[in-house]
């Protein structure tokens, strides 16, 4: 079992070491999924601003895509710093950067986003996702292939029991995904567009870890059990806790 120990006074430790959030990789047979990093800024802004709506209609929460390239560079980055700080163990937030895998397996342009986060996780073992991919690269599966490694992920590594998502309920290609998953739609409420504007229905969507629908292939997952253990979620730490009354 991997333990999260932090030596004194070493200045080769690795970022990974120090902060084993950034040691996670999950990898499926086209993508490659893991924490965001500064050095991928550059790539992220271009992404992002290269077009992510189709439609007329806009599927987020706020219109944040819409800025020019310097506002979502200025807004942007400064909300993936926010997240920095919401790490576990039971109140956790990962900015998962979505990178196409090359033909050697390495690590090719990043096309989206995928967040995965949950709120006292350690008693709900429930988590939500969110997601987004550039505009060409949308109509290939990639949308349904990242929720799906992030949901190996959850439930085979990280001891998730339930998903939950979230869609507007005109957005087809969200709901086709969720669906195809094993979601199920678990009830609507009324809320505004992304705009402020105009009201609109959102479905909520809700799966148990025994409902989901799993692809044909598996997920290689890379640094998980150094994250379980900084984040108080190993074996360890849960045997640690066992006996304590509350």
């Amino acid at each position: 079992m991997a333990e999260f120990r932090v030596p004194k006074d070493d200045p080769s430790l690795s970022l990974e070491e120090v902060w084993p959030v950034f040691g996670l990789r999950i990898i499926s047979p086209r993508l490659i999924l893991r924490q965001v990093r500064e050095t991928d800024f550059g790539a992220y802004v271009a992404a992002a601003s290269s077009g992510i709506m189709k439609g007329p209609r806009n599927s987020f929460a706020s219109p944040w895509d819409e800025n020019t390239p310097t506002d979502i560079a200025k807004n942007s980055l400064t909300w993936l710093w926010s997240r920095r700080p919401a790490i576990g163990p039971d109140s956790w937030y990962l900015m998962l950067a979505v990178f196409v895998r090359s033909e050697d397996g390495s690590e090719g342009p990043l096309i989206g986003m995928q967040d995965v986060w949950a709120e006292k996780y350690r008693v709900l073992r429930s988590l939500e996702t969110a997601s987004w991919l550039r505009a060409d690269q949308q109509g290939k599966g990639y949308g349904k292939e990242q929720r799906a490694a992030a949901l190996l992920w959850a439930f085979d590594h990280f001891d998730a029991e339930y998903a939950q998502s979230g869609a507007y309920d005109w957005n087809e290609p969200s709901k086709r995904v969720s669906e195809s998953l094993g979601y199920f739609q678990c009830g609507t409420k009324r809320v505004t567009d992304a705009h402020g504007k105009q009201p609109e229905w959102e479905i909520a969507y809700r799966m148990a870890k025994s409902d989901f629908i799993r692809p044909s292939w598996s997920v290689k997952v890379e640094g998980n059990e150094l994250l379980k253990d900084f984040m108080l979620l190993s074996d360890r730490h849960l045997w640690d806790n066992s006996d304590q009354t509350p």
